[in-house]
């Protein structure tokens, strides 16, 4: 064998390895993408059923969007996330969670 028989053996072993790993995150992400479906699934059935029984003693549509819209501008922007927040105890501003450290007053939180 020579030089290049080697290297070429080790290219084909090294991308079969590649192969492998490639299929089984594949695989990984099919099982993630499941269990995300069936939490969405869940989620849905919850919300129809909350919206139903918000609507039987009396709240309409329109007062679950205005809550929808309040809670949603709690981060401090309109986007239809819901991300936690946290307050500066010091000028209580709203901050993202990730921040160690006020942007506004830069006390530590």
């Amino acid at each position: 064998m020579d030089v290049f028989d080697i290297f070429q053996n080790f290219r084909i072993s090294e991308s079969e390895r590649l192969s492998g790993e490639a299929k089984g995150k594949a695989v990984n992400n099919e099982i993630d993408i499941r269990a995300m479906r069936d939490q969405i699934d869940h989620l849905s059935l919850v919300s129809k059923a909350m919206c139903e029984l918000l609507a039987e003693i009396g709240f309409d549509q329109s007062m679950l969007e205005a809550k929808i819209r309040e809670i949603d501008l709690r981060d401090g922007k309109l986007d239809g996330k819901l991300e936690q927040t946290k307050t500066c105890q010091d000028c209580s501003r709203v901050l993202a969670m990730r921040h160690v450290r006020c942007l506004y007053c830069g006390a530590t939180v």
